[in-house]
C-alpha cells in the first residue's frame, strides 16, 4: 500500500479581481497553480470559487513544509506572477496558512 503524504501547511489565498479583470486574474492564478504543482514539496495547488463569495477567486495549496512553501514563494517566477496579480486586485488579498492538528 502506498504511503499517503500529509501536508504540514495548507495555504489559502483569496483574491477579489478589479472590475473587468476576473478572466485575466483567473488565467494568471492558474499559471501560478501549475507552477506550484511542479514545485518541490507541493502536494497540490488549484484555483477555486466559493459558494458563499461569488466575486473572489481562491488559491489553495498543500505543502510538505513551511520551508517548501517559503522557497516557492520567494522564487523569481512566483514573485513576478504575484506582482501581476497585485495589479489585477480590487483591494488586498487575504492569506491564511492552516496547520493540521
Amino acid at each position: 500500500m502506498e504511503e499517503q503524504a500529509h501536508a504540514v501547511v495548507l495555504d489559502v489565498s483569496r483574491y477579489r479581481p478589479a472590475a473587468g479583470r476576473r478572466d485575466e486574474m483567473l488565467e494568471e492564478m492558474k499559471k501560478i497553480a501549475e507552477h506550484a504543482n511542479q514545485a518541490d514539496g507541493c502536494f497540490g495547488a488549484q484555483v477555486c470559487v466559493s459558494n458563499s463569495d461569488k466575486e473572489s477567486l481562491i488559491a489553495v495549496s498543500r505543502w510538505k513544509s513551511r520551508a517548501a512553501l517559503d522557497k516557492f514563494s520567494s522564487d523569481v517566477r512566483s514573485m513576478a506572477s504575484r506582482d501581476k496579480l497585485t495589479r489585477l486586485l480590487d483591494g488586498h488579498a487575504q492569506h491564511e496558512h492552516l496547520t493540521p492538528v
